[in-house]
């Protein structure tokens, strides 16, 4: 009985050899391998990765020529692995605890589709931002539009809008609408019945999407087990495009999942959003107020949709 550890590296080799260690750390007992997607990175992360692959037998390798983004570099990892159980796992991921053993058990309920882990900052923060209810209008109005800035931080909105109500001291299994890609545990069989992740996404949103499909036969929990998440370690330099990047996979998962309709009207209050931003910032050029960064977003925005 294996479990194949799928880690899909961007520019992350400084965090890769750590996580790994800490796997090892924990899981003795259960039999693992590591299967390293590297999506061209731009640092000595190959070099990193082959020196990790000759090291330990567990450890195999997948070197992308070009970056196709995180839903396809799973894909591709779990076509060359041989476990029975899947771990989807950021590389900024550290385990503190041994925790395959649980998993295990708890996946071979027929009726559970996928299981999340408890992320907690490098700080001890639980990160409650990376458990979300499904994306919705009003998640858009009130959280990533022109109307968001009374609204974010409010923890009522957040807790209708946002926030499915996780909590960090069940010890019990939560069930969750979605699990965030960092951490995501599921029989290949259950992978391969959905077909892995739809790799129409580039960078945000594939991990919902692919629950999003789970969660229509079976359940998605969260179980009582930490492990420490850094976070962001893999953004791309071009930080002005991740919003859009945010804003355009939302709208990728209503073409996905949701009706035609709520995917037009999402599409036309995106855009209607958009032209606005850029009216806005081109009026404010006119008094020297200049911020190129949300110009060059939103016009990035407009041109994908």
């Amino acid at each position: 009985m294996k479990v194949s550890v799928i880690i899909v590296n961007y520019n992350t080799a400084g965090y890769l050899k750590s996580c790994i260690d800490s796997v090892n750390k924990f899981e003795r007992e259960i039999e693992k391998e590591f299967v390293i997607v590297d999506n061209n990175s731009e640092d000595n992360s190959k070099d990193i990765i082959n020196g990790l692959v000759s090291l330990d037998n567990n450890v195999k390798s997948v070197l992308l020529e070009s970056n196709h983004g995180f839903a396809y570099a799973n894909n591709k990892g779990v076509e060359v692995c041989s476990g029975d159980y899947i771990l989807i796992l950021n590389p900024d991921v550290q385990f503190t605890e041994s925790i395959f053993e649980l998993l295990i058990n708890l996946a071979g309920d027929s009726g559970i589709g996928a299981l999340g882990a408890k992320l907690y900052g490098e700080k001890g923060d639980f990160q409650y931002r990376y458990y979300q209810k499904h994306p919705s209008l009003m998640q858009y109005l009130l959280f990533y539009s022109v109307l968001s800035k009374p609204f974010i931080g409010r923890v009522k909105f957040e807790n209708l809008f946002l926030n499915p109500g996780i909590s960090k001291t069940e010890k019990t299994l939560q069930s969750v609408p979605q699990i965030p890609g960092a951490f995501i545990f599921l029989r290949k069989e259950i992978y391969s019945e959905f077909k892995g992740f739809n790799e129409s996404f580039f960078l945000f949103f594939e991990d919902v999407d692919l629950s999003f499909r789970i969660s229509e036969k079976y359940k998605l929990c969260l179980a009582d087990i930490k492990v420490v998440h850094t976070g962001a370690s893999s953004m791309m330099s071009d930080n002005y495009k991740i919003y859009g990047y945010y804003v355009l996979s939302m709208l990728n998962f209503y073409r996905s999942n949701y009706s035609y309709v709520m995917y037009l009207v999402l599409k036309s209050v995106i855009m209607i959003n958009t032209l606005l931003k850029i009216t806005v910032e081109s009026f404010k050029k006119l008094f020297g107020i200049d911020k190129p960064g949300i110009m060059k977003v939103h016009k990035y925005i407009l041109s994908n949709l």
